[in-house]
């Protein structure tokens, strides 16, 4: 593995952007073709994060560097991230950055469901920001999903591979699902999107403009700003600047525009994009219990005292504003429930969740959420509250009937009433001053007194502080000291004003998304005043004019009063009821049970005048109109009960003429007591059917124990799989390289002449060459046999002691041994001659393993024929010359001699051959005593030319050592019967062999010769 760069210094150059990967089941190809893709100068770093197998050691190093130009290198704890590196995850670790360095912390052994996509997409988008780009690539699961969410809303970049192209596409159509995603790209396109997204980002890494929104023609934003309104319906002006500029460029990044100007057109001719920029601005990033400390508190501290001030009548009201897709509305129904089995308690809870964005309202009613919310609820919380259907958990039917979703926009439509528990979490982050102001007012206009207000971590009360006692300071939490200070309709006016400056700073979105209704501006003090006189001249006007008014839903129960119907309504004694015929007088109540009952069957109204009832002044005559009416919207059913005395005078008793007959009042009394009897009747079924449910109760949860060990059972079988897959789609890739390299040897052997057997350790053929054929009798059925139960072609006795020789000595054999019967085997003759003595160079070698282990046994064949001939017919011409001659090699060791050398050495007896013949290493030759006394006539060795010996060893060590090119000397050479002399030359070898020829010419002739001449001149002196 190639050694990682040391730990240093950061490089200055911020604008590195850093790609985090996810890649699962299938990932390997989708990598390799990814990072083929990638140029090696893209000045980006890429951090690979698998699901791995931790008792296995990865190959991804040595997989990926093959396409890649890039350094591959698994990462370690603490090392500083480097554009144009490739980081692995090793195998039993966590990954996760912190200031642009790698943290690598140790695996759960414990098992259970293991998402490490998703912790370093997290940790990325939290240490990088916009520089962070996050890529899945093919796998199984959910996991790496909600990371993609953290980048996205931390203004990074995401890419997800296309789902047709993936060997498993459950990653990536999880993280589609969950929408806004940048790119959808086959694996081998993304590098280029990513490239071209971090340039264009560097570039536009400027501060941004801090200047006022201008609503006319030439401001480009403000522009934008109206097309998202006219699409939409909602305004955006009262965002902060920050946020609305950051959003915008990245839609224009993803349009591959420069310039607002230019963008602000596109919209204007393209609604589909001004939808995605909607979408962009409604980033609704949450999770389950997020911030884990502040719903702590909150079940502590908060949600017992609810519960413990509730009759069981009585109904909790909380409000989640800015709910997103759900999961902060479903937590509190969860605290709520685990509350109330704590305290023994059981009150009805209902929690009104609201968001802007329709899509986040019917994914959030679905209740259905992937296996990674794991991460954030706890084993006995999913056991107790969820149900796992495939790869998604389903929120349990009674938590769902907890929670009423509906789409609703905070500065358009009026808030709910009568909270006592109100949670808008990081929403009032993404708007400025005055509009924070104005939904803090209308917060505190739906809290009760001594309701409860849950804000974002970053968010305050600002002017209200004094009107709410603070819980946890640092978690958020108040309550409110009264009733709010501002009425309805001064929180809702609709105003113009002008547009204030804003400034800010972007962050994670925590749980809401939501716009701006239309014409939501926050009004001056003037509008105020008016707001407030309307709201009392309307209730002076409802004092003054409107009759009580009783709403009443279809089960007759009153909803809401409208004006003084005190003189009407009695307690009846006994338990709590809002029932209209119980709170009514006798003689009203059956008239009006008539009416009710008139109006909701035909839809029509229905009035009566002339109806005595009874009071401290006598009886009094009062009319009654019942309006039916329908909720447009939810197809709800109610009714207005109007009772006036305005139009009926106060009569005497006798005087009444308003009776009732005693037969219909006789069949009435007959008819409850019917129904009094059916009720007695049900209430007995109701009772036999909640003892049945009850059992079924005991079945189904333990049912559901069961099931929640299959599911768990099945999580770790699932991770095994995936961390199985990885291996063996390592293995997979080893056994193609494997593949190919048996091809090339099966291709090279084929297409060489050498004959070669592979034998193993019992002599058994594995394999072998076509050649090989032509020495030994062997065919395709033969693997698998004994050599030794083959005949050869070759003579070579000793064929098979030596395989074992080689075997147990692990030292090569080579030998020359000659081809019988060559024509009959089909080779082909190099030389185009007739069939010959043809010869064979055999070579026995062991063969080993990777560990120098000898396994085996190699033997080979080579035809040397035409080099064994070559060798003849140098040794012939050899043998034709009349000198003596030698070649040796560069060690001086003989290895050709000719036919007068031999001559000479037998001449001179058997030792002088043995002395100086093939094998033998001349230097050595020429020290021995011999060759010392070599000038001695007796052959003492005491002559003065005994030193010629040395002279030449060192003359031809020279030109060994290649110092001198040649040699010569002249040496005497006698024997007991003759005086002769020679004449030796010596010359190196220039073909690369770095060996030397020596000869020898007997010069005894011409030396005696001299020596007559010398003497006969010296004679001649001596007679002068």
């Amino acid at each position: 593995m190639p050694d990682l760069r040391a730990e240093g210094d950061l490089p200055a150059d911020p604008a590195c952007c850093i790609v985090g990967i996810g890649a699962s089941a299938g990932g390997l190809e989708a990598l390799q073709r990814f990072f083929a893709a990638v140029p090696g100068d893209s000045d980006l770093a890429y951090v690979v994060v698998q699901h791995l197998s931790p008792v296995h050691k990865s190959l991804m190093v040595d997989l990926l560097a093959k396409h890649t130009a890039m350094e591959v290198v698994q990462a370690t704890d603490g090392v500083p991230v480097q554009r144009n590196t490739v980081y692995l995850l090793p195998p039993a670790k966590h990954l996760s950055i912190e200031d642009r360095r790698l943290r690598l912390t140790a695996k759960d052994a414990g098992g259970g469901l293991s998402l490490p996509i998703d912790i370093f997409l997290t940790a990325l988008a939290r240490d990088q920001g916009p520089h962070a780009l996050g890529v899945i690539l093919s796998g199984t699961g959910s996991d790496g999903t909600r990371g993609l969410m953290a980048i996205k809303a931390a203004g990074g970049f995401t890419a997800v591979q296309r789902p047709e192209t993936a060997q498993f596409d459950g990653m990536p159509r999880s993280a589609l699902a969950a929408g806004r995603i940048d790119a959808i790209l086959p694996p081998d396109e993304l590098p280029a999107r990513l490239i071209e997204h971090a340039r264009k980002a560097s570039t536009r890494a400027r501060p941004l403009p801090t200047r006022r929104l201008h609503d006319d023609g030439d401001d480009p934003l403000a522009r934008i700003v109206a097309v998202i309104r006219s699409v939409t319906g909602v305004d955006f002006s009262h965002y902060k600047l920050a946020t609305l500029l950051r959003r915008i460029e990245r839609r224009m990044q993803g349009a591959g525009l420069d310039s607002m100007e230019e963008y602000a057109a596109l919209l204007r001719r393209n609604s589909a994009e001004t939808v995605s920029l909607y979408k962009e601005m409604l980033i609704g990033v949450t999770r389950f219990f997020r911030d884990e400390a502040a719903f702590r508190v909150l079940a502590d501290k908060v949600i017992p005292g609810l519960l413990a001030n509730r009759s069981p009548l009585d109904m909790i009201r909380v409000w989640v504003c800015g709910c997103a897709s759900g999961e902060e509305a479903y937590s509190i129904a969860i605290l709520f429930a685990e509350a109330q089995e704590r305290m023994g308690r059981s009150v009805d809870v209902k929690i009104f969740a609201t968001d802007i964005d329709k899509d986040s309202i019917e994914h959030a009613s679905l209740g259905e959420y992937p296996r990674t919310i794991a991460e954030d609820v706890s084993q006995e919380r999913l056991a107790r509250f969820f149900t796992l259907r495939g790869e998604t958990y389903v929120v349990a039917r009674d938590i769902r009937r907890m929670v009423v979703f509906a789409a609703h926009n905070i500065m358009r439509d009026p808030p709910f009433t009568k909270i006592d528990l109100l949670s808008c979490r990081n929403l009032l982050i993404y708007m400025d001053q005055p509009l924070q102001r104005k939904v803090l007012g209308l917060f505190q206009y739906a809290l009760r007194q001594g309701g409860f207000l849950f804000l974002g971590s970053s968010e305050t009360l600002g002017d209200l502080q004094p009107d709410f006692h603070t819980i946890d300071s640092r978690n958020k939490i108040y309550q409110s000291l009264r009733a709010g200070s501002f009425r309805l309709s001064r929180l809702l006016v609709p105003t113009v004003a002008a547009l204030p400056s804003r400034h800010g700073e972007d962050g994670l979105a925590h749980g809401g998304s939501y716009g701006v209704g239309h014409g939501a501006g926050y009004g001056g003090g003037h509008a105020l005043d008016e707001g407030a006189a309307i709201d009392e001249a309307i209730g002076a006007l409802m004092k003054a004019y409107v009759p009580p008014c009783l709403l009443v839903d279809e089960k007759l129960d009153i909803m809401h009063v409208f004006g003084d119907a005190s003189a009407l309504l009695k307690l009846p004694p006994g338990g709590a009821t809002l029932n209209v015929l119980k709170l009514l007088p006798s003689s009203v109540a059956m008239v009006t049970g008539t009416a009710l009952n008139r109006a909701f069957r035909s839809g029509e109204e229905f009035s009566l005048s002339g109806i005595p009832v009874k009071d401290r002044e006598g009886v009094a005559a009062i009319s009654l109109r019942v309006q039916p009416y329908a909720v447009r919207k939810t197809g709800r059913r109610f009714a207005l009960v109007v009772l006036d005395r305005a139009d009926a005078p106060r009569l005497p008793v006798r005087e009444s003429d308003f009776d009732l007959n005693a037969d219909a009042a006789e069949r009435i009394r007959g008819l409850e007591q019917e129904l009094l009897s059916r009720g007695e009747n049900l209430q007995a079924t109701i009772e036999e059917l909640e003892t049945a449910n009850e059992e079924l109760q005991a079945t189904n949860e333990e049912l559901l124990a069961s099931n929640e060990e299959l599911q768990s059972t099945n999580e770790e079988l699932q991770s095994v799989n995936e961390e199985l897959y990885s291996v063996n789609a390592e293995y997979q890739a080893k056994v193609e390289e494997l593949t190919e390299i048996t091809n090339d040897l099966d291709n090279l052997l084929h297409s060489t002449e050498i004959g070669t057997v592979f034998l193993d350790d019992d002599f058994v053929i594995r394999r072998f060459t076509p050649a090989a054929a032509g020495f030994i009798n062997i065919i395709p059925r033969d693997i698998g046999r004994s050599i030794a139960h083959l005949s050869t072609n070759i003579d070579y006795p000793g064929f098979l002691a030596d395989i074992e020789a080689v075997f147990r000595g692990s030292e090569p054999v080579e030998r020359h041994v000659k081809l019988h019967d060559y024509r009959l085997h089909g080779s082909r003759l190099r030389d185009g001659g007739e069939p010959g003595t043809r010869w064979v160079l055999t070579r026995i070698l062991p063969y080993l393993t990777d560990k120098s282990r000898v396994a085996g046994v190699v033997v080979t064949f080579v035809d040397v024929t035409d080099t064994k001939r070559a060798e003849e017919r140098l040794q012939s011409v050899l043998d034709s010359l009349p000198e003596h001659i030698a070649v040796t090699d560069r060690q001086g060791r003989i290895v050709m001699v000719n036919a007068a050398w031999r001559g000479f050495a037998e001449r001179n007896g058997a030792p002088a051959l043995d002395r100086c013949g093939v094998g033998t290493n001349y230097l050595d030759v020429c020290l021995s005593p011999d060759a010392a006394g070599a000038g001695d006539g007796d052959g003492d060795g005491d002559g003065e030319e005994g030193g010629i010996g040395r002279a030449v060893h060192d003359g031809l060590r020279r030109m060994l050592d290649g110092e001198a090119d040649g040699f010569t000397i002249e040496y005497p050479c006698h024997s007991p019967g003759e005086r002769r002399w020679f004449l030796m030359h010596a010359n190196r070898l220039n073909d690369g062999s770095g060996g030397i020829v020596v000869s020898h010419i007997n010069i005894t002739n011409r030396k005696l010769m001299e020596l007559q001449l010398g003497g006969a001149i010296a004679g001649g002196t001596g007679k002068r």
